[in-house]
């Protein structure tokens, strides 16, 4: 995970970089509507956005048990606004269900608020591709049958969350926008991860 974590770290940083870069050029000159300088979001300029995206969950690393049932697959959702303080970083929050997974003759289902930092790479008006990474905090309740060997109970804490993300501008305010996410998750007694797909809409403030 660490490993995982420092690879990301080191991408985000790597495609920030060549965005500042790119934000920087003089020639040729930003899309319409664009701004190179940086903007917080009580000033005015701050590019702020909203969205929902919805999608496909898998829970890792979680053994089947013989003789109960099994899918660690489920459909997911994710609200989210933030904004950018440029054409190149932003920043964002959210509040995400992930799901309800079966295992050990029970449910496993994670729900809470996740921030996480963007540095993408604009690729035309209203288009860029992008790397997140931040935390979430999530609260995990787990059931499961008598002798599944398996650890009930409620559990909540923060994990690191990180991904990827393709924005493909429609309009100048709408987008249609692509996430894969993996986010690290406290359930009782052990960390799990949960991987993301989703598709969804996001508008922007300009």
């Amino acid at each position: 995970m660490s490993r995982a974590l420092a690879v990301v770290s080191a991408a985000t940083l790597c495609i920030a970089s060549a965005g500042i870069a790119q934000a920087q050029q003089t020639t040729p000159p930003p899309p319409p509507g664009s701004d190179t300088g940086f903007r917080m979001p009580y000033e005015r300029g701050f590019w702020g956005h909203v969205g929902i995206n919805a999608g496909r969950s898998r829970l890792r690393g979680s053994p089947c048990v013989s003789g109960f049932s099994c899918d660690d697959r489920d459909t997911m959702w994710r609200a989210y606004a933030g904004g950018k303080f440029n054409n190149t970083i932003g920043a964002e929050i959210g509040y995400l269900d992930l799901g309800k997974f079966e295992r050990g003759g029970g449910k496993t289902d994670a729900h809470g608020a996740d921030i996480a930092f963007l540095a993408g790479i604009p690729l035309g008006q209203n288009w860029s591709i992008f790397g997140k990474l931040g935390t979430a905090y999530l609260r995990t309740n787990v059931t499961g049958a008598t002798g599944a060997a398996l650890t009930t109970g409620h559990e909540s804490g923060w994990g690191p969350r990180y991904g990827i993300g393709l924005q493909a501008g429609i309009t100048r305010n709408w987008a249609v926008r692509v996430d894969a996410d993996r986010y690290r998750i406290q359930l009782p007694g052990a960390k799990e991860n949960v991987d993301t797909l989703t598709a969804g809409v996001q508008y922007s403030f300009r």
